[in-house]
């Protein structure tokens, strides 16, 4: 009897692992968002209202894309980026994650990198998704004598914090499926995945 009911169990966590990861990331967003004004809010109105730093938070995410996307906001907006590079402890914190997403998300060159990729890490025979940003320094090339190429390797669930790993250039297996999609990958931990192939890269037969 006990062996069927733990047959039963491990049964329904595997069919349920799924939602349970879904349900528990989006719970973890939820927090995080409404932690950010949820705090400043309890203490201006005196007690905790759940979901209101939530929705503030989210209604100004689209409210700054709004004015980024025309030129009075993005002036205001480089105003503001301006100030916050100028104080000490923040100037650092910022730079480095305006530069990640910069090269991750925003660049609208260089077709080659801000790919997706796949390399053997932390050993031979595991395989780690990381995000190819550009090559290596010429100083760092000419030490190793070897073409390396500058991969980000992010968190999970956190995709904005990771490191770095430079990789060797042969190495390095670039994906074809969309950043947007590889990042689900990584934040779910492997569970939002891309169902199909991208047109251009043919499905490989068994010989």
């Amino acid at each position: 009897m006990w062996q069927k009911l733990s047959s039963y169990f491990l049964r329904g966590l595997i069919t349920l692992l799924p939602l349970l990861v879904t349900i528990w990331l989006l719970f973890f967003l939820f927090t995080f968002l409404d932690s950010i004004l949820g705090n400043v809010i309890t203490l201006m109105i005196g007690h905790a209202i759940p979901g209101l730093g939530f929705i503030i938070t989210i209604l100004l995410i689209f409210i700054v894309g709004y004015f980024a996307t025309y030129i009075i906001g993005a002036q205001l907006f480089n105003i503001g980026e301006e100030i916050l590079c100028r104080v000490p402890i923040v100037k650092s914190i910022y730079s480095a994650a305006k530069q990640i997403n910069d090269v991750l998300f925003m660049q609208k060159h260089a077709n080659e990198y801000r790919r997706a990729c796949l390399f053997e890490y932390p050993r031979k025979g595991l395989w780690t998704v990381g995000f190819v940003t550009s090559d290596a320094t010429v100083e760092i090339e000419a030490k190793i004598k070897e073409k390396m190429i500058n991969v980000f390797v992010a968190n999970t669930p956190t995709p904005a914090t990771g490191f770095l790993v430079l990789v060797p250039a042969r190495e390095v297996v670039l994906l074809d499926m969309k950043i947007e999609d590889a990042f689900k990958y990584v934040v779910s931990g492997g569970v939002l995945k891309p169902s199909t192939l991208p047109p251009e890269v043919p499905l490989k037969k068994d010989s």
